[in-house]
């Protein structure tokens, strides 16, 4: 048998209700988590009664549930934002690799570690969401880098040059599709 996580929500919620009227109607503090779900796993009448009665209390707080069927879940662009995440975080972590890799001289490794936090930055940048989870993913990146050396300022320093770095080459990138001669078509008239 496979359960679902809605399924084993709604068991969680419905023994922890079951528990606390247990001990509300009993007075017992000592009644665990554990015991319930243990007596609601008994395979006689009063665990049938048991699990009839979790289910009631979990049916009543189902609107707190996720309702959203499983294979909306799987959609192709559900599938590239995880892709898109993946990526973000593996290049954070190379980042930290590469950090604790070449901590002991930063100066010499300067290039490396910073065509890795480009990368990383680049990933960031790519990664589908709003501005702030942007940020929040820019702060794990640097608190990544920062643990990982044995001198955080001069790494984070070499962060905020890649960083520049990266939106230099970034504004040059969009700057260049506008440079050069603009053609027209042939019966186009620039006296008009």
């Amino acid at each position: 048998m496979q359960l679902s996580i809605r399924d084993a929500s709604r068991f969680l919620v419905g023994a922890a209700l079951m528990r606390s009227k247990a001990i509300e109607a009993s007075g017992n503090t000592g009644i665990t988590f554990d015991y319930v779900a243990s007596a609601a796993l008994r395979t006689d009448a009063d665990g049938e009664r048991l699990r009839l009665s979790i289910n009631t209390l979990a049916d009543k707080e189902a609107g707190a549930f996720r309702n959203t069927p499983p294979h909306t879940l799987t959609t192709d662009r559900v599938m590239q934002s995880r892709d898109a995440e993946t990526r973000t975080w593996r290049a954070i972590g190379l980042a930290g690799i590469e950090t604790i890799e070449h901590s002991g001289d930063l100066d010499a490794a300067g290039a490396r570690l910073q065509s890795s936090y480009m990368g990383a930055l680049k990933a960031i940048d790519e990664t589908p969401g709003s501005t702030q989870e942007r940020r929040q993913l820019h702060a794990v990146l640097q608190d990544e880098i920062a643990a990982a050396a044995t001198q955080p300022e001069k790494a984070v320093d070499l962060l905020r040059k890649s960083e520049r770095s990266y939106l230099d080459a970034e504004r040059d990138a969009i700057l260049a599709r506008y440079e050069g001669k603009l053609t027209h078509s042939d019966d186009y008239d620039a006296g008009m």
